[in-house]
C-alpha cells in the first residue's frame, strides 16, 4: 500500500513514481530541500511574507546556520506585478526561490505557472509549498515549471496525518544532497569498504522504518477524489466559498480578505471580524454551534475552509450566525 500511495500521488500530480519521495508532511519536503543545497555565506533564497512558519523557519535556519540571506517577496495574485517585484529581488546570488501555490493566510492563489517560466528561464532553482492546493485544484506538476513540490495529504485530499510526498524534478535528483541517510535509500552498501551510492530516484530521500500503514489511508483518499474528478471537486468548492462571499459582503463589520476573483481565489475564505460584537466569535460559533473555523482573536481575523463535502446549508448557517454577532 505504501508504494501503491507513490503511484497514486504521481498520477494525481502527472509526474514520474521516480520522481515521488513519500514523506510525513510538507515540512518533511520543505527541509529535504533547504539541506540540500550547498549553502555558502551571502548566497540568498526568496520566499513570500506569507508563509506558513513551516516554509519560513527551514531557510531561516539556514541563515542561523551558514549566512543565507532570506529576502521577502509580497505575496500576490497580479501576475505582472509579482514579476516585477521578483525581478528586483534576484540577484546572481539567489539560489532558490519557494513561494506557496497557495496563501495559508487567505487563501489567495499565487500565479505558480507564470512564476515558473520566468525562473526557469532564469535558471533559478523554484520550489511551491502545495499545502492548500493538493485535493483542493487539479495540479499538473509539469505545467508549473518547478523543480520540486511539496503536497500533504492530511488537509483538502482527507488522508490520515503523516502522509505527504515531495516531487523532485529528474535532473536534480541526484543533484539535490541527502542530509539524512539510513537504511533503505541505498542502491549498493558495504561496511567492509565503507561505501555506498544512493538510489536515483526520490526513494534516496526517504530511509528507516516507516509508519507504512498510514499511506494506506492515501491510497483510499485519491480513489475517492478521483472517482468525484478535481475538477469537479474545484467547482464545487468555488462555488461554495462564493456563495459565502456573497452572504459575507453584506454583514456589515466584516470585510473579506480573499480576492473574490476565481482564477485569484479557493475554497480557502478569510475575513476580518474586528467590526463583530464578540470578542472571541471562533469560540462562540463552535461552543453555541459546532461551527469550526480557524480564528485568531489577536488580529482579529478567521479563515474558514469551503471543502467540497459541505452542504450549502451549512455554508448559509455560517452566514447567519456572523450576521447575529453583527447585529
Amino acid at each position: 500500500m505504501f508504494e501503491t500511495s507513490r503511484d497514486g500521488f504521481a498520477n494525481y500530480v502527472g509526474v514520474s513514481t521516480d520522481e515521488i519521495a513519500l514523506t510525513r508532511n510538507v515540512s518533511d519536503g520543505i527541509n529535504i530541500v533547504a539541506s540540500g543545497f550547498d549553502w555558502n555565506p551571502g548566497d540568498e533564497v526568496i520566499i513570500t511574507d506569507e508563509e506558513h512558519p513551516s516554509g519560513s523557519l527551514p531557510f531561516l535556519n539556514l541563515s542561523e546556520r551558514y549566512g543565507v540571506q532570506v529576502k521577502l517577496l509580497r505575496f500576490q495574485t497580479n501576475t505582472n506585478e509579482i514579476l516585477k517585484d521578483l525581478e528586483s529581488l534576484i540577484t546572481d546570488k539567489t539560489k532558490l526561490v519557494f513561494l506557496s501555490h497557495v496563501s495559508t493566510v487567505d487563501g489567495a492563489r499565487l500565479p505558480a505557472k507564470a512564476v515558473g517560466e520566468f525562473l526557469k528561464a532564469r535558471n533559478i532553482p523554484f520550489m511551491l509549498d502545495g499545502a492548500h492546493a493538493i485535493g483542493q485544484f487539479p495540479v499538473s506538476i509539469k505545467d508549473l515549471s518547478c523543480d520540486f513540490y511539496a503536497g500533504c495529504g492530511h488537509k483538502w485530499l482527507l488522508c490520515q496525518q503523516g502522509t505527504g510526498f515531495l516531487y523532485v524534478a529528474k535532473n536534480w535528483l541526484t543533484r539535490l544532497k541527502t542530509s539524512w541517510v539510513g537504511w533503505g535509500m541505498t542502491d549498493q552498501y558495504d561496511l567492509d569498504s565503507l561505501s555506498y551510492t544512493s538510489l536515483e530516484t526520490a526513494q534516496r530521500f526517504e530511509f528507516g522504518t516507516r509508519y507504512w500503514a498510514t499511506h494506506a489511508s492515501a491510497v483510499k483518499a485519491l480513489e475517492f477524489h478521483n472517482a468525484i474528478g478535481a475538477e469537479n471537486i474545484y467547482e464545487r468548492s468555488h462555488d461554495l466559498a462564493s456563495k459565502l462571499k456573497a452572504r459575507l459582503l453584506d454583514i456589515p463589520g466584516i470585510t473579506i480578505k480573499t480576492p473574490l476573483h476565481k482564477a485569484e481565489s479557493t475554497g480557502i475564505v478569510a475575513f476580518s471580524t474586528a467590526g463583530l460584537k464578540h470578542p472571541e466569535p471562533g469560540n462562540w460559533l463552535w461552543n453555541e454551534h459546532r461551527i469550526l473555523t480557524a480564528h485568531n482573536p489577536d488580529t482579529k481575523s478567521m479563515r474558514i475552509a469551503a471543502a467540497f463535502y459541505l452542504l450549502e446549508t451549512e455554508i448559509h448557517m455560517l452566514a447567519d450566525k456572523l450576521s447575529e454577532l453583527a447585529s
